[in-house]
């Protein structure tokens, strides 16, 4: 079975964890060298029409600029602040922003250690201190 969906579908639901599976690998098969495009905007016009010229320039314009992907990435955060969730689970061949709170168990687990060290050598001093008294 084939399905075939648009980018931006696809990364949305991958945004929202629908098509990743176990270990973060994507359920879905992506065609290679496949080019497709879908739009969900239509606009019918005669052949011949005296306004096909400017509403095709009118159109390369927007897609140049990088409006229309401007205008589906607000569309996709829209989404994911109505959905209330916040992905955990992203592709592995894609950006990934790792920062200090993803850090944060290894700070505490760092933390914890140099208690545990700071610990073992005040009983070890204490031992020390206590044993050499006593002979």
């Amino acid at each position: 079975m084939s399905i075939l969906l648009a980018d931006d579908v696809v990364k949305e639901n991958l945004d929202f964890g629908f098509f990743v599976g176990e270990n973060s690998k994507p359920k879905l098969c992506r065609i290679k060298d496949g080019l497709f495009r879908q739009s969900g905007l239509t606009m019918i016009m005669f052949h011949g029409d005296p306004l096909m010229w400017g509403v095709t320039e009118m159109i390369d314009r927007v897609v140049e600029a990088g409006l229309y992907n401007y205008w589906i990435s607000l569309r996709m955060h829209w989404l994911k602040l109505l959905s209330r969730k916040t992905s955990i689970v992203h592709p592995h061949d894609g950006y990934y922003s790792f920062n200090l709170y993803h850090m944060q168990p290894a700070f505490y687990l760092l933390l914890m250690g140099w208690c545990l060290s700071t610990l073992c050598f005040l009983v070890e001093t204490l031992y020390k201190c206590l044993s050499s008294k006593r002979n």
